[in-house]
């Protein structure tokens, strides 16, 4: 019995913190962004990104009074990823600035799933089952700065998506069609990945992409016969 309690002492000295690879991601995505806005004090939101040691693993809650049933939470990011879950958890900390959902079995993402959650920075949801996005489900995270949507099921892009967007990806969905009022009002996005869906030169509507300074858009694997030339030129 003693043996054991020291093997197990012995691994936890030696263990070492959690410090997921999505932390680090988000850190990088956040930091350029606020290069290119112009904010010279990079360090500014120590809350998020600590200068101290990562947190112990095995009290990976410290910093949240809540979190969702299996997820992980810590340094407002909370990982829900290859769970099994049919829809989104309930209790996500409101001061949340990136949720990691992917590889579940989430089919539709309804109207308060996101509710409150106006820190919200980062949101990723590929390998789901998505069908349906509610056009109000976005409503308060005005802050939203990437989505991803890739490899799920939906027949169009959502309505209403944040007008902060800068990076949106749908890759491998069923979009047929992209309506003239889809990007209106987003002028900050500059990314646009869309490819393997099963659009073509009907499907994109005259003055879809009309305001938009996308720097990179991707529409491979589609059923274009012809450069839409009408709706790039103002890209």
């Amino acid at each position: 019995m003693k043996g054991c309690v020291l093997l197990v002492l012995l691994a936890l000295c030696s263990a070492k913190p959690l410090f997921h690879p999505s932390y680090v991601t988000l850190k990088n995505m956040m930091l350029k962004d606020m290069e290119d806005e112009g904010d010279s004090d990079l360090d500014a939101d120590n809350s998020l990104f600590p200068t101290r040691e990562p947190i112990n693993p095995f009290f990976p809650f410290d910093l949240f009074p809540t979190c969702p049933f299996g997820c992980q939470c810590y340094s407002r990011v909370v990982h829900c990823s290859d769970l099994g879950l049919s829809s989104v958890p309930s209790n996500i900390p409101f001061d949340t600035q990136m949720v990691d959902l992917q590889n579940n079995k989430i089919k539709e993402i309804k109207e308060n799933d996101f509710k409150g959650l106006t820190s919200l920075y980062a949101l990723i949801l590929n390998n789901n089952k998505l069908t349906k996005i509610h056009p109000k489900a976005f409503l308060t995270t005005k802050k939203l700065r990437r989505l991803y949507l890739s490899h799920n099921q939906l027949s169009e892009i959502p309505f209403n998506l944040p007008k902060s967007l800068a990076e949106l990806r749908i890759h491998d969905n069923k979009v047929k069609k992209i309506q003239k009022e889809t990007f209106k009002g987003m002028n900050t996005l500059h990314v646009l990945e869309m490819s393997a869906n099963p659009l073509d030169n009907n499907g994109i509507e005259p003055g879809a992409f009309e305001g938009v300074t996308v720097f990179h858009i991707r529409i491979a694997e589609a059923k274009l016969t012809s450069i839409p030339k009408d709706n790039l030129s103002s890209l």
